[in-house]
């Protein structure tokens, strides 16, 4: 299967350079976190060296990440959908198996409880551009209207929402509450998108008929829409769950006896 079109300069430079700053992002940010994340009577030298080696070892997965996902779109089985699921999307579930398991290992509790809450907030922002991206790749005939705000896309929201929190996060105190309801919401709009994007291709079990076959994110560089950009908005998600957990405090009762 072929796209219907060729995509313009400005679609390709601009999943290019979306997947290019979020690995910057993830790099910077682990750095950060992992120098933060050294005890006080701990020297300088021992920060900046925990620094450097989770900016190494963030930029080689990262890396590897990318340059296999470039790799396997250009390969022929992965526009194969004779089958359920489609080898594409073993792929892309293994990945968001591999998000996951970040999220929830020692990574993902370091940056969680190292990084600025407005910073892991107003990273989703990203998805307001990234959405703009989706509907010009529409307009040029690339991708099917359902996968954009015009059709059953509302990812938007999740970005706009994220950079005016972000902003207030960085002046004043958020509620946990406020932050726990956004979090579910774009992680809600998030499950939406990739249900719609899963449903709409031409396998068996396709359920979303769509004008034309949805097989671009199969294509490079939108291959890094589900596999970096939608992965990064999983794993942020996932650390805001994870720095509400930390802010949880157990309640001690106390029993007062009185001595007679």
């Amino acid at each position: 299967m072929e796209l219907n079109t060729t995509p313009s300069l400005v679609i390709n430079f601009g999943f290019i350079l979306t997947a290019i700053m979020l690995t910057c992002w993830w790099i910077w940010v682990s750095g950060k976190a992992y120098a933060n994340s050294s005890p006080h009577e701990n020297s300088q030298k021992k920060s900046q060296k925990n620094r450097q080696k989770a900016v190494v070892w963030a930029a080689i997965i990262i890396f590897i990440w990318l340059a296999l996902t470039a790799f396997i779109s250009f390969q022929s089985w992965a526009r194969q959908f004779d089958s359920f699921p489609p080898h594409a999307l073993k792929v892309f579930l293994g990945l968001i198996a591999l998000t996951m398991l970040l999220a929830f290992l020692r990574p993902g509790r370091i940056i969680s409880q190292h990084t600025p809450l407005w910073l892991l907030i107003g990273f989703q922002a990203f998805r307001l551009p990234l959405e703009l991206l989706i509907h010009q790749a529409y307009i040029e005939n690339i991708t099917i209207i359902e996968m954009t705000y015009l059709g059953r896309n509302f990812d938007i929201v999740t970005g706009l929402f994220a950079f005016i929190l972000g902003v207030y996060a960085y002046k004043y105190t958020l509620s946990n509450r406020i932050i726990l309801l956004w979090n579910l919401l774009g992680l809600a709009l998030l499950m939406n998108v990739v249900t719609i994007g899963i449903f709409s291709m031409p396998h068996p079990i396709q359920l979303i008929k769509t004008d034309f076959p949805n097989i671009w994110i199969t294509y490079f560089p939108f291959i890094w829409l589900p596999s970096v950009m939608v992965c990064s908005a999983l794993f942020g998600h996932l650390l805001i769950f994870r720095y509400l957990s930390a802010q949880r405090k157990p309640t001690i009762r106390l029993k007062a006896k009185l001595n007679t």
